[in-house]
């Protein structure tokens, strides 16, 4: 018998390694992409659609609601035992760039982006019940709440700093589940428009 007539042996069963390596590569892949889709990025805030701010774009800024918890800051009653009236001011780089009408005797306040009375066919910025600033990276938009007293001095109801590129366009809803002794306000709206668009789009924006 010559050697290309010898019986071949048969081949080794395959190793459950060989199975084993392929499902590990296919796991780990799918888990990653789970991660970085999923928990490795924020929640989406369901009630304010919206893109991600725009760096050196100029954004309006209004607050459309503001909730108050029952007591102030100290633990005391908001006007004596009635509800506050809010007012609350908005400041970027440090200077005030809105201060909004007072909300009488209400723990939630709510305001529009456009100026009570102004008729539909003025699309001009005066129609805009609302600050201005821009976007960057070392921006930031300081929101102070008080409770406006006529026979005494205001009450601090709550002040509160946030990063402008940590915001994004549309309603930006900030909830506070404890009050502290410096903090009484329990949930903030916040909303942006973008200045880069017809005047008539910001408008209905801001009903």
């Amino acid at each position: 018998m010559t050697s290309e007539e010898k019986p071949q042996k048969p081949a080794a069963p395959a190793s459950w390694t060989t199975f084993l390596v392929p499902l590990l590569v296919v796991a780990t892949v799918a888990f990653a992409w789970l991660w970085l889709t999923g928990n490795g990025s924020p929640a989406k805030d369901s009630a304010s659609p919206g893109g991600g701010m725009k760096a050196d774009s100029v954004y309006y800024v209004f607050l459309s609601e503001i909730e108050l918890y029952p007591t102030n800051p100290e633990g005391g009653t908001w006007d004596s035992g009635d509800a506050p009236d809010i007012r609350y001011r908005l400041a970027w780089q440090d200077v005030t760039i809105h201060e909004s009408e007072k909300k009488e005797n209400s723990l939630i306040g709510e305001w529009s982006g456009l100026r009570e009375g102004a008729l539909d066919k003025l699309l001009g910025e005066d129609k805009l019940n609302a600050g201005k600033l821009r976007a960057s990276k070392e921006g930031k938009l300081r929101i102070e709440v008080e409770d406006v007293d006529s026979l005494s001095p205001n009450d601090p109801a709550g002040s509160v700093e946030f990063e402008i590129m940590g915001l994004h366009e549309g309603v930006n809803d900030i909830r506070y589940d404890e009050k502290t002794e410096q903090n009484a306000i329990k949930r903030l709206l916040i909303q942006l428009v973008s200045k880069d668009q017809p005047m008539e789009d910001i408008v209905r924006k801001m009903r």
